[in-house]
């Protein structure tokens, strides 16, 4: 086969491989354990049953069974994206260290930005969202310098007895 057929077929199955623009992420039912199965079994139970908005007290009822139904898939979700990131990334013991590290920590800022930001008021929710429209800030992203928090901020009292040299 001549290159150009080669680039032209090349061309063709990279056009057919694109990503379709989605807002759906599907993971296959069959992949689960038979009790993680049971457990989206009885939600659905429920889901059939009362619709999509069940009344409080079947709500309170069944809370445990929506949240783990929530936490597997929640869970199943990280381990692929961390079996994926390793294996792309192909790094040794040490780098495959250094990933859990930042994965960690990035899930640890973001439940720290969460909490602080579920305690805004909804009037500063609103100012925040259209001065983020406003300037574009929804579709920016960047990085955040490391080292620095609000203690970093706040000057050391000098202890007492001791003098400046």
């Amino acid at each position: 086969m001549k290159s150009r057929n080669l680039h032209e077929r090349v061309n063709v199955l990279s056009e057919k491989l694109k990503p379709v623009p989605s807002d759906v992420v599907r993971i296959d039912f069959d992949s689960f354990t038979e009790p993680e199965k049971q457990v989206f079994r009885k939600v659905w139970e429920v889901e059939q049953e009362y619709g999509s908005s069940p009344p409080a007290e079947v709500l309170k009822a069944n809370m445990a069974f929506i949240f783990k139904a929530t936490e597997i898939v929640s869970w199943r979700v990280v381990e692929l994206f961390m079996f994926v990131m390793r294996e792309t990334l192909g790094g040794d013991e040490i780098e495959d260290w250094y990933f859990k590290l930042h994965f960690y920590n990035f899930f640890e800022d973001l439940a720290e930005c969460l909490k602080r930001v579920r305690n805004w008021s909804e009037k500063d929710r609103q100012e925040f969202l259209e001065d983020m429209k406003q300037h574009g800030g929804l579709n920016k992203v960047f990085r955040i310098p490391r080292g620095f928090n609000e203690h970093n901020s706040v000057r050391r009292k000098k202890r007492e007895g001791k003098n400046d040299v």
